[in-house]
């Protein structure tokens, strides 16, 4: 199966003993955000039993795990495929949330943090691009894994840990 999203790898251009040194660039970021959980945690958190997810209409994502993991639901209904977990790591790139697609993130159970190098358009308002809502997810076909199973999806989710 073709992944619909995106992966921004590292360009690495030295190494020298114990030390690496990449180019994290994202092609037209014009955002940097710092997102920083203490622990496990769930972005957005659930609201009355429901799942929330944030929905962006003028920015694209580019979250990058540098500590810890995390692990991402996306509900994009525009893709032949709507509905993904994907799993990140320091080591898996950065992966591209377009506009218009839903996503929430659950973290390890240590915590994560991760830089989100964000594509903005001039349009972008952080007072609007940020509040939770809940897609229709009753007709959509059972979720794809990326880097994780579906078992082991719901173990991190359930306990912060893959194992």
């Amino acid at each position: 199966m073709t992944i619909p999203f995106k992966l921004h790898t590292e360009r690495l251009f030295r190494e020298t003993p114990n030390v690496h040194f990449s180019d994290l660039g994202i092609p037209g970021s014009n955002g940097l955000d710092l997102v920083r959980h203490a622990g496990p945690a769930v972005s957005p958190p659930d609201r009355n039993g429901e799942k929330q997810f944030y929905l962006h209409y003028h920015q694209t994502d580019n979250n990058r795990v540098l500590s810890g993991s995390r692990l991402f639901e996306l509900v994009c209904p525009y893709w032949p495929q709507p509905h993904w977990f994907v799993y990140l790591t320091p080591e898996t790139g950065a992966l591209e949330i377009p506009e218009k697609c839903f996503h929430r993130s659950y973290s390890c159970k240590y915590g994560s943090i991760l830089i989100n190098q964000a594509v903005r358009r001039p349009t972008y308002n952080e007072n609007t691009e940020f509040t939770p809502s809940t897609p229709v997810m009753d007709k959509l076909p059972p979720p794809s894994f990326y880097n994780i199973t579906g078992k082991e999806a719901a173990r991190f989710i359930r306990n912060g840990t893959l194992l």
